[in-house]
């Protein structure tokens, strides 16, 4: 064979050959023919095995893995849940069943419980942590190593008269590396009871509800591979919204529940595991209406009155409108009833009684919210200021009267007087003040002198003209 020849057979074996390598590489096909014959070339036996060997691919995220169960004994189970006369309950993805008497373990994988009712209530936990965040534990909850009655929860803040109840549920569980984990739940009122809604006529609150991992408080949130579900419902009307809520991690960022109720209630919570439930008391905050009288002592007998101002409580919003009826044991107010606007006050007028304690109560829909009390006293200090204002009145009218100055006439002159005197100055206090000189004002005891005495003056003034003429002296003969 020529040269040309043998080196034209050589390039195309060896262009088979990569041919055969490239081809190879790409195919998928887990077994192969032991041998490829492409133009005379044989693939050796290395070139072989390496393409009929099968690859693993590692598992991509979000794949389970099968773990195998992790045996935790009785002994461990009671050390983490606390000496109970409860059954420890196993809570799997088929079903909840009792862990047996004579069981001295059992297996847990991840997704999987261990569980216990520890009691039959919620305990009310001490809130002593300052506040600066909105994610609320409580802090005064012992260690379940050291004292085996309770978890102590992380360190977060408190909201400002955030109720926090502990809930009696235990829950153990695994994760993926076997790590065990002990899952206690709270509730958390974040206002300490519900307040009144003026626009739905009832009363609202929002509720926090998560759980802690308390074997390992200083680890941030743990995502759980199998979220835990409860079931919250009202006991007497209502509504708690969602009715249900599927927790799926440990920590911060709890869960959120809007409660809706006519008055004080109850949440009953329920898991799986104990269908009966727990009850945790819901309060209402009673609603107080602010009533400031000007004046909390009064003349009595009509003589005076006070405007008291009334607003709603700092938590209501500046654009709800409530309506405020009154009542009182005394005198009567006007209006009995007024519309309050949140951010702003309005007012009621009180006039005096009889003398004696008078207290003023506020009602919204029914319900005492406000009260205030106004005394009413005798009316010393008004009689003395009418008498000396018709002594003025009369001794003004004997000094101005064109006759003979007589002892006697100044006694008639002031006894003339008084009644007017005395009715003027009725009249001023009870609303007739035509001078515009507030008279129902206790402070303005000079004008109810000035009045009296008015009064007076004009009165025996009145009475001369009317009166027939003191009689002239007869004539000598």
């Amino acid at each position: 064979m020529s040269p040309p020849i043998r080196l034209a057979a050589s390039i195309a074996a060896l262009g088979l050959s990569f041919a055969a390598h490239q081809a190879a590489a790409q195919s998928t096909t887990v077994r192969r023919p032991p041998v490829i014959r492409r133009g005379g070339i044989r693939l050796d036996t290395t070139t072989i095995r390496r393409m009929t060997t099968p690859v693993t691919v590692p598992p991509q995220s979000g794949q389970t893995q099968t773990v195998a169960p992790k045996t935790i004994s009785r002994a461990r189970l009671e050390e983490v849940f606390g000496k109970s006369a409860t059954a420890i309950r196993v809570v799997r993805a088929s079903g909840v069943t009792d862990l047996a008497a004579a069981a001295n373990s059992v297996g847990i994988q991840p997704g999987e419980f261990a569980f216990r009712k520890i009691s039959d209530t919620a305990r009310r936990a001490v809130l002593t942590t300052p506040v600066t965040k909105p994610n609320p534990l409580p802090t005064d909850v012992p260690n379940p190593a050291a004292t085996k009655t309770g978890p102590t929860p992380s360190k977060s803040a408190l909201p400002q008269g955030a109720a926090a109840f502990i809930m009696p549920y235990r829950w153990l569980t695994v994760d993926s590396a076997g790590v065990e984990r002990v899952l206690v739940p709270y509730f958390i009122l974040t206002s300490g009871g519900l307040t009144y809604d003026v626009d739905s006529r009832t009363y609202r609150g929002v509720a926090l509800v998560g759980v802690e991992d308390t074997l390992h408080e200083s680890v941030g949130p743990i995502t759980l591979p199998r979220p835990l579900r409860l079931q919250l419902t009202t006991t007497s009307g209502g509504s708690v919204t969602p009715p249900q809520l599927a927790i799926g991690h440990t920590s911060l960022d709890y869960d959120s529940v809007a409660i809706e109720s006519p008055d004080s209630t109850n949440v009953r919570i329920r898991t799986g595991a104990d269908p009966a439930g727990i009850v945790i008391p819901i309060p209402v905050r009673s609603m107080s209406v602010a009533m400031i009288p000007q004046q909390r002592t009064l003349q009595g007998l009509g003589l005076a009155t006070t405007d008291i101002t009334v607003s709603l409580p700092r938590g209501i919003a500046r654009r709800d409108t409530a309506t405020i009826t009154f009542s009182s044991t005394g005198a009567p107010v006007n209006p009995s009833s007024v519309r309050v606007v949140g951010g702003t006050t309005s007012a009621i007028r009180l006039r005096s009684g009889l003398p004696g304690a008078d207290s003023i109560r506020a009602f919204l829909d029914g319900v005492l919210v406000g009260e205030t009390v106004v005394v009413f006293v005798g009316p010393w200090v008004f009689l003395s200021a009418t008498i000396a204002g018709i002594v003025l009145g009369g001794l003004a009218r004997f000094f101005s009267a064109k006759r003979r100055k007589k002892a006697s006439a100044l006694t008639r002159d002031i006894l003339k007087g008084s009644p007017f005197g005395l009715f003027a100055a009725i009249a001023g206090a009870i609303g007739f003040d035509w001078m515009h000189l507030k008279l129902d004002d206790p402070a303005a005891l000079p004008a109810i002198v000035f009045t009296a005495g008015l009064g007076a003056w004009l009165g025996s003034r009145l009475l001369d003209r009317v009166a027939p003429s003191e009689a002239a002296p007869a004539k000598a003969v």
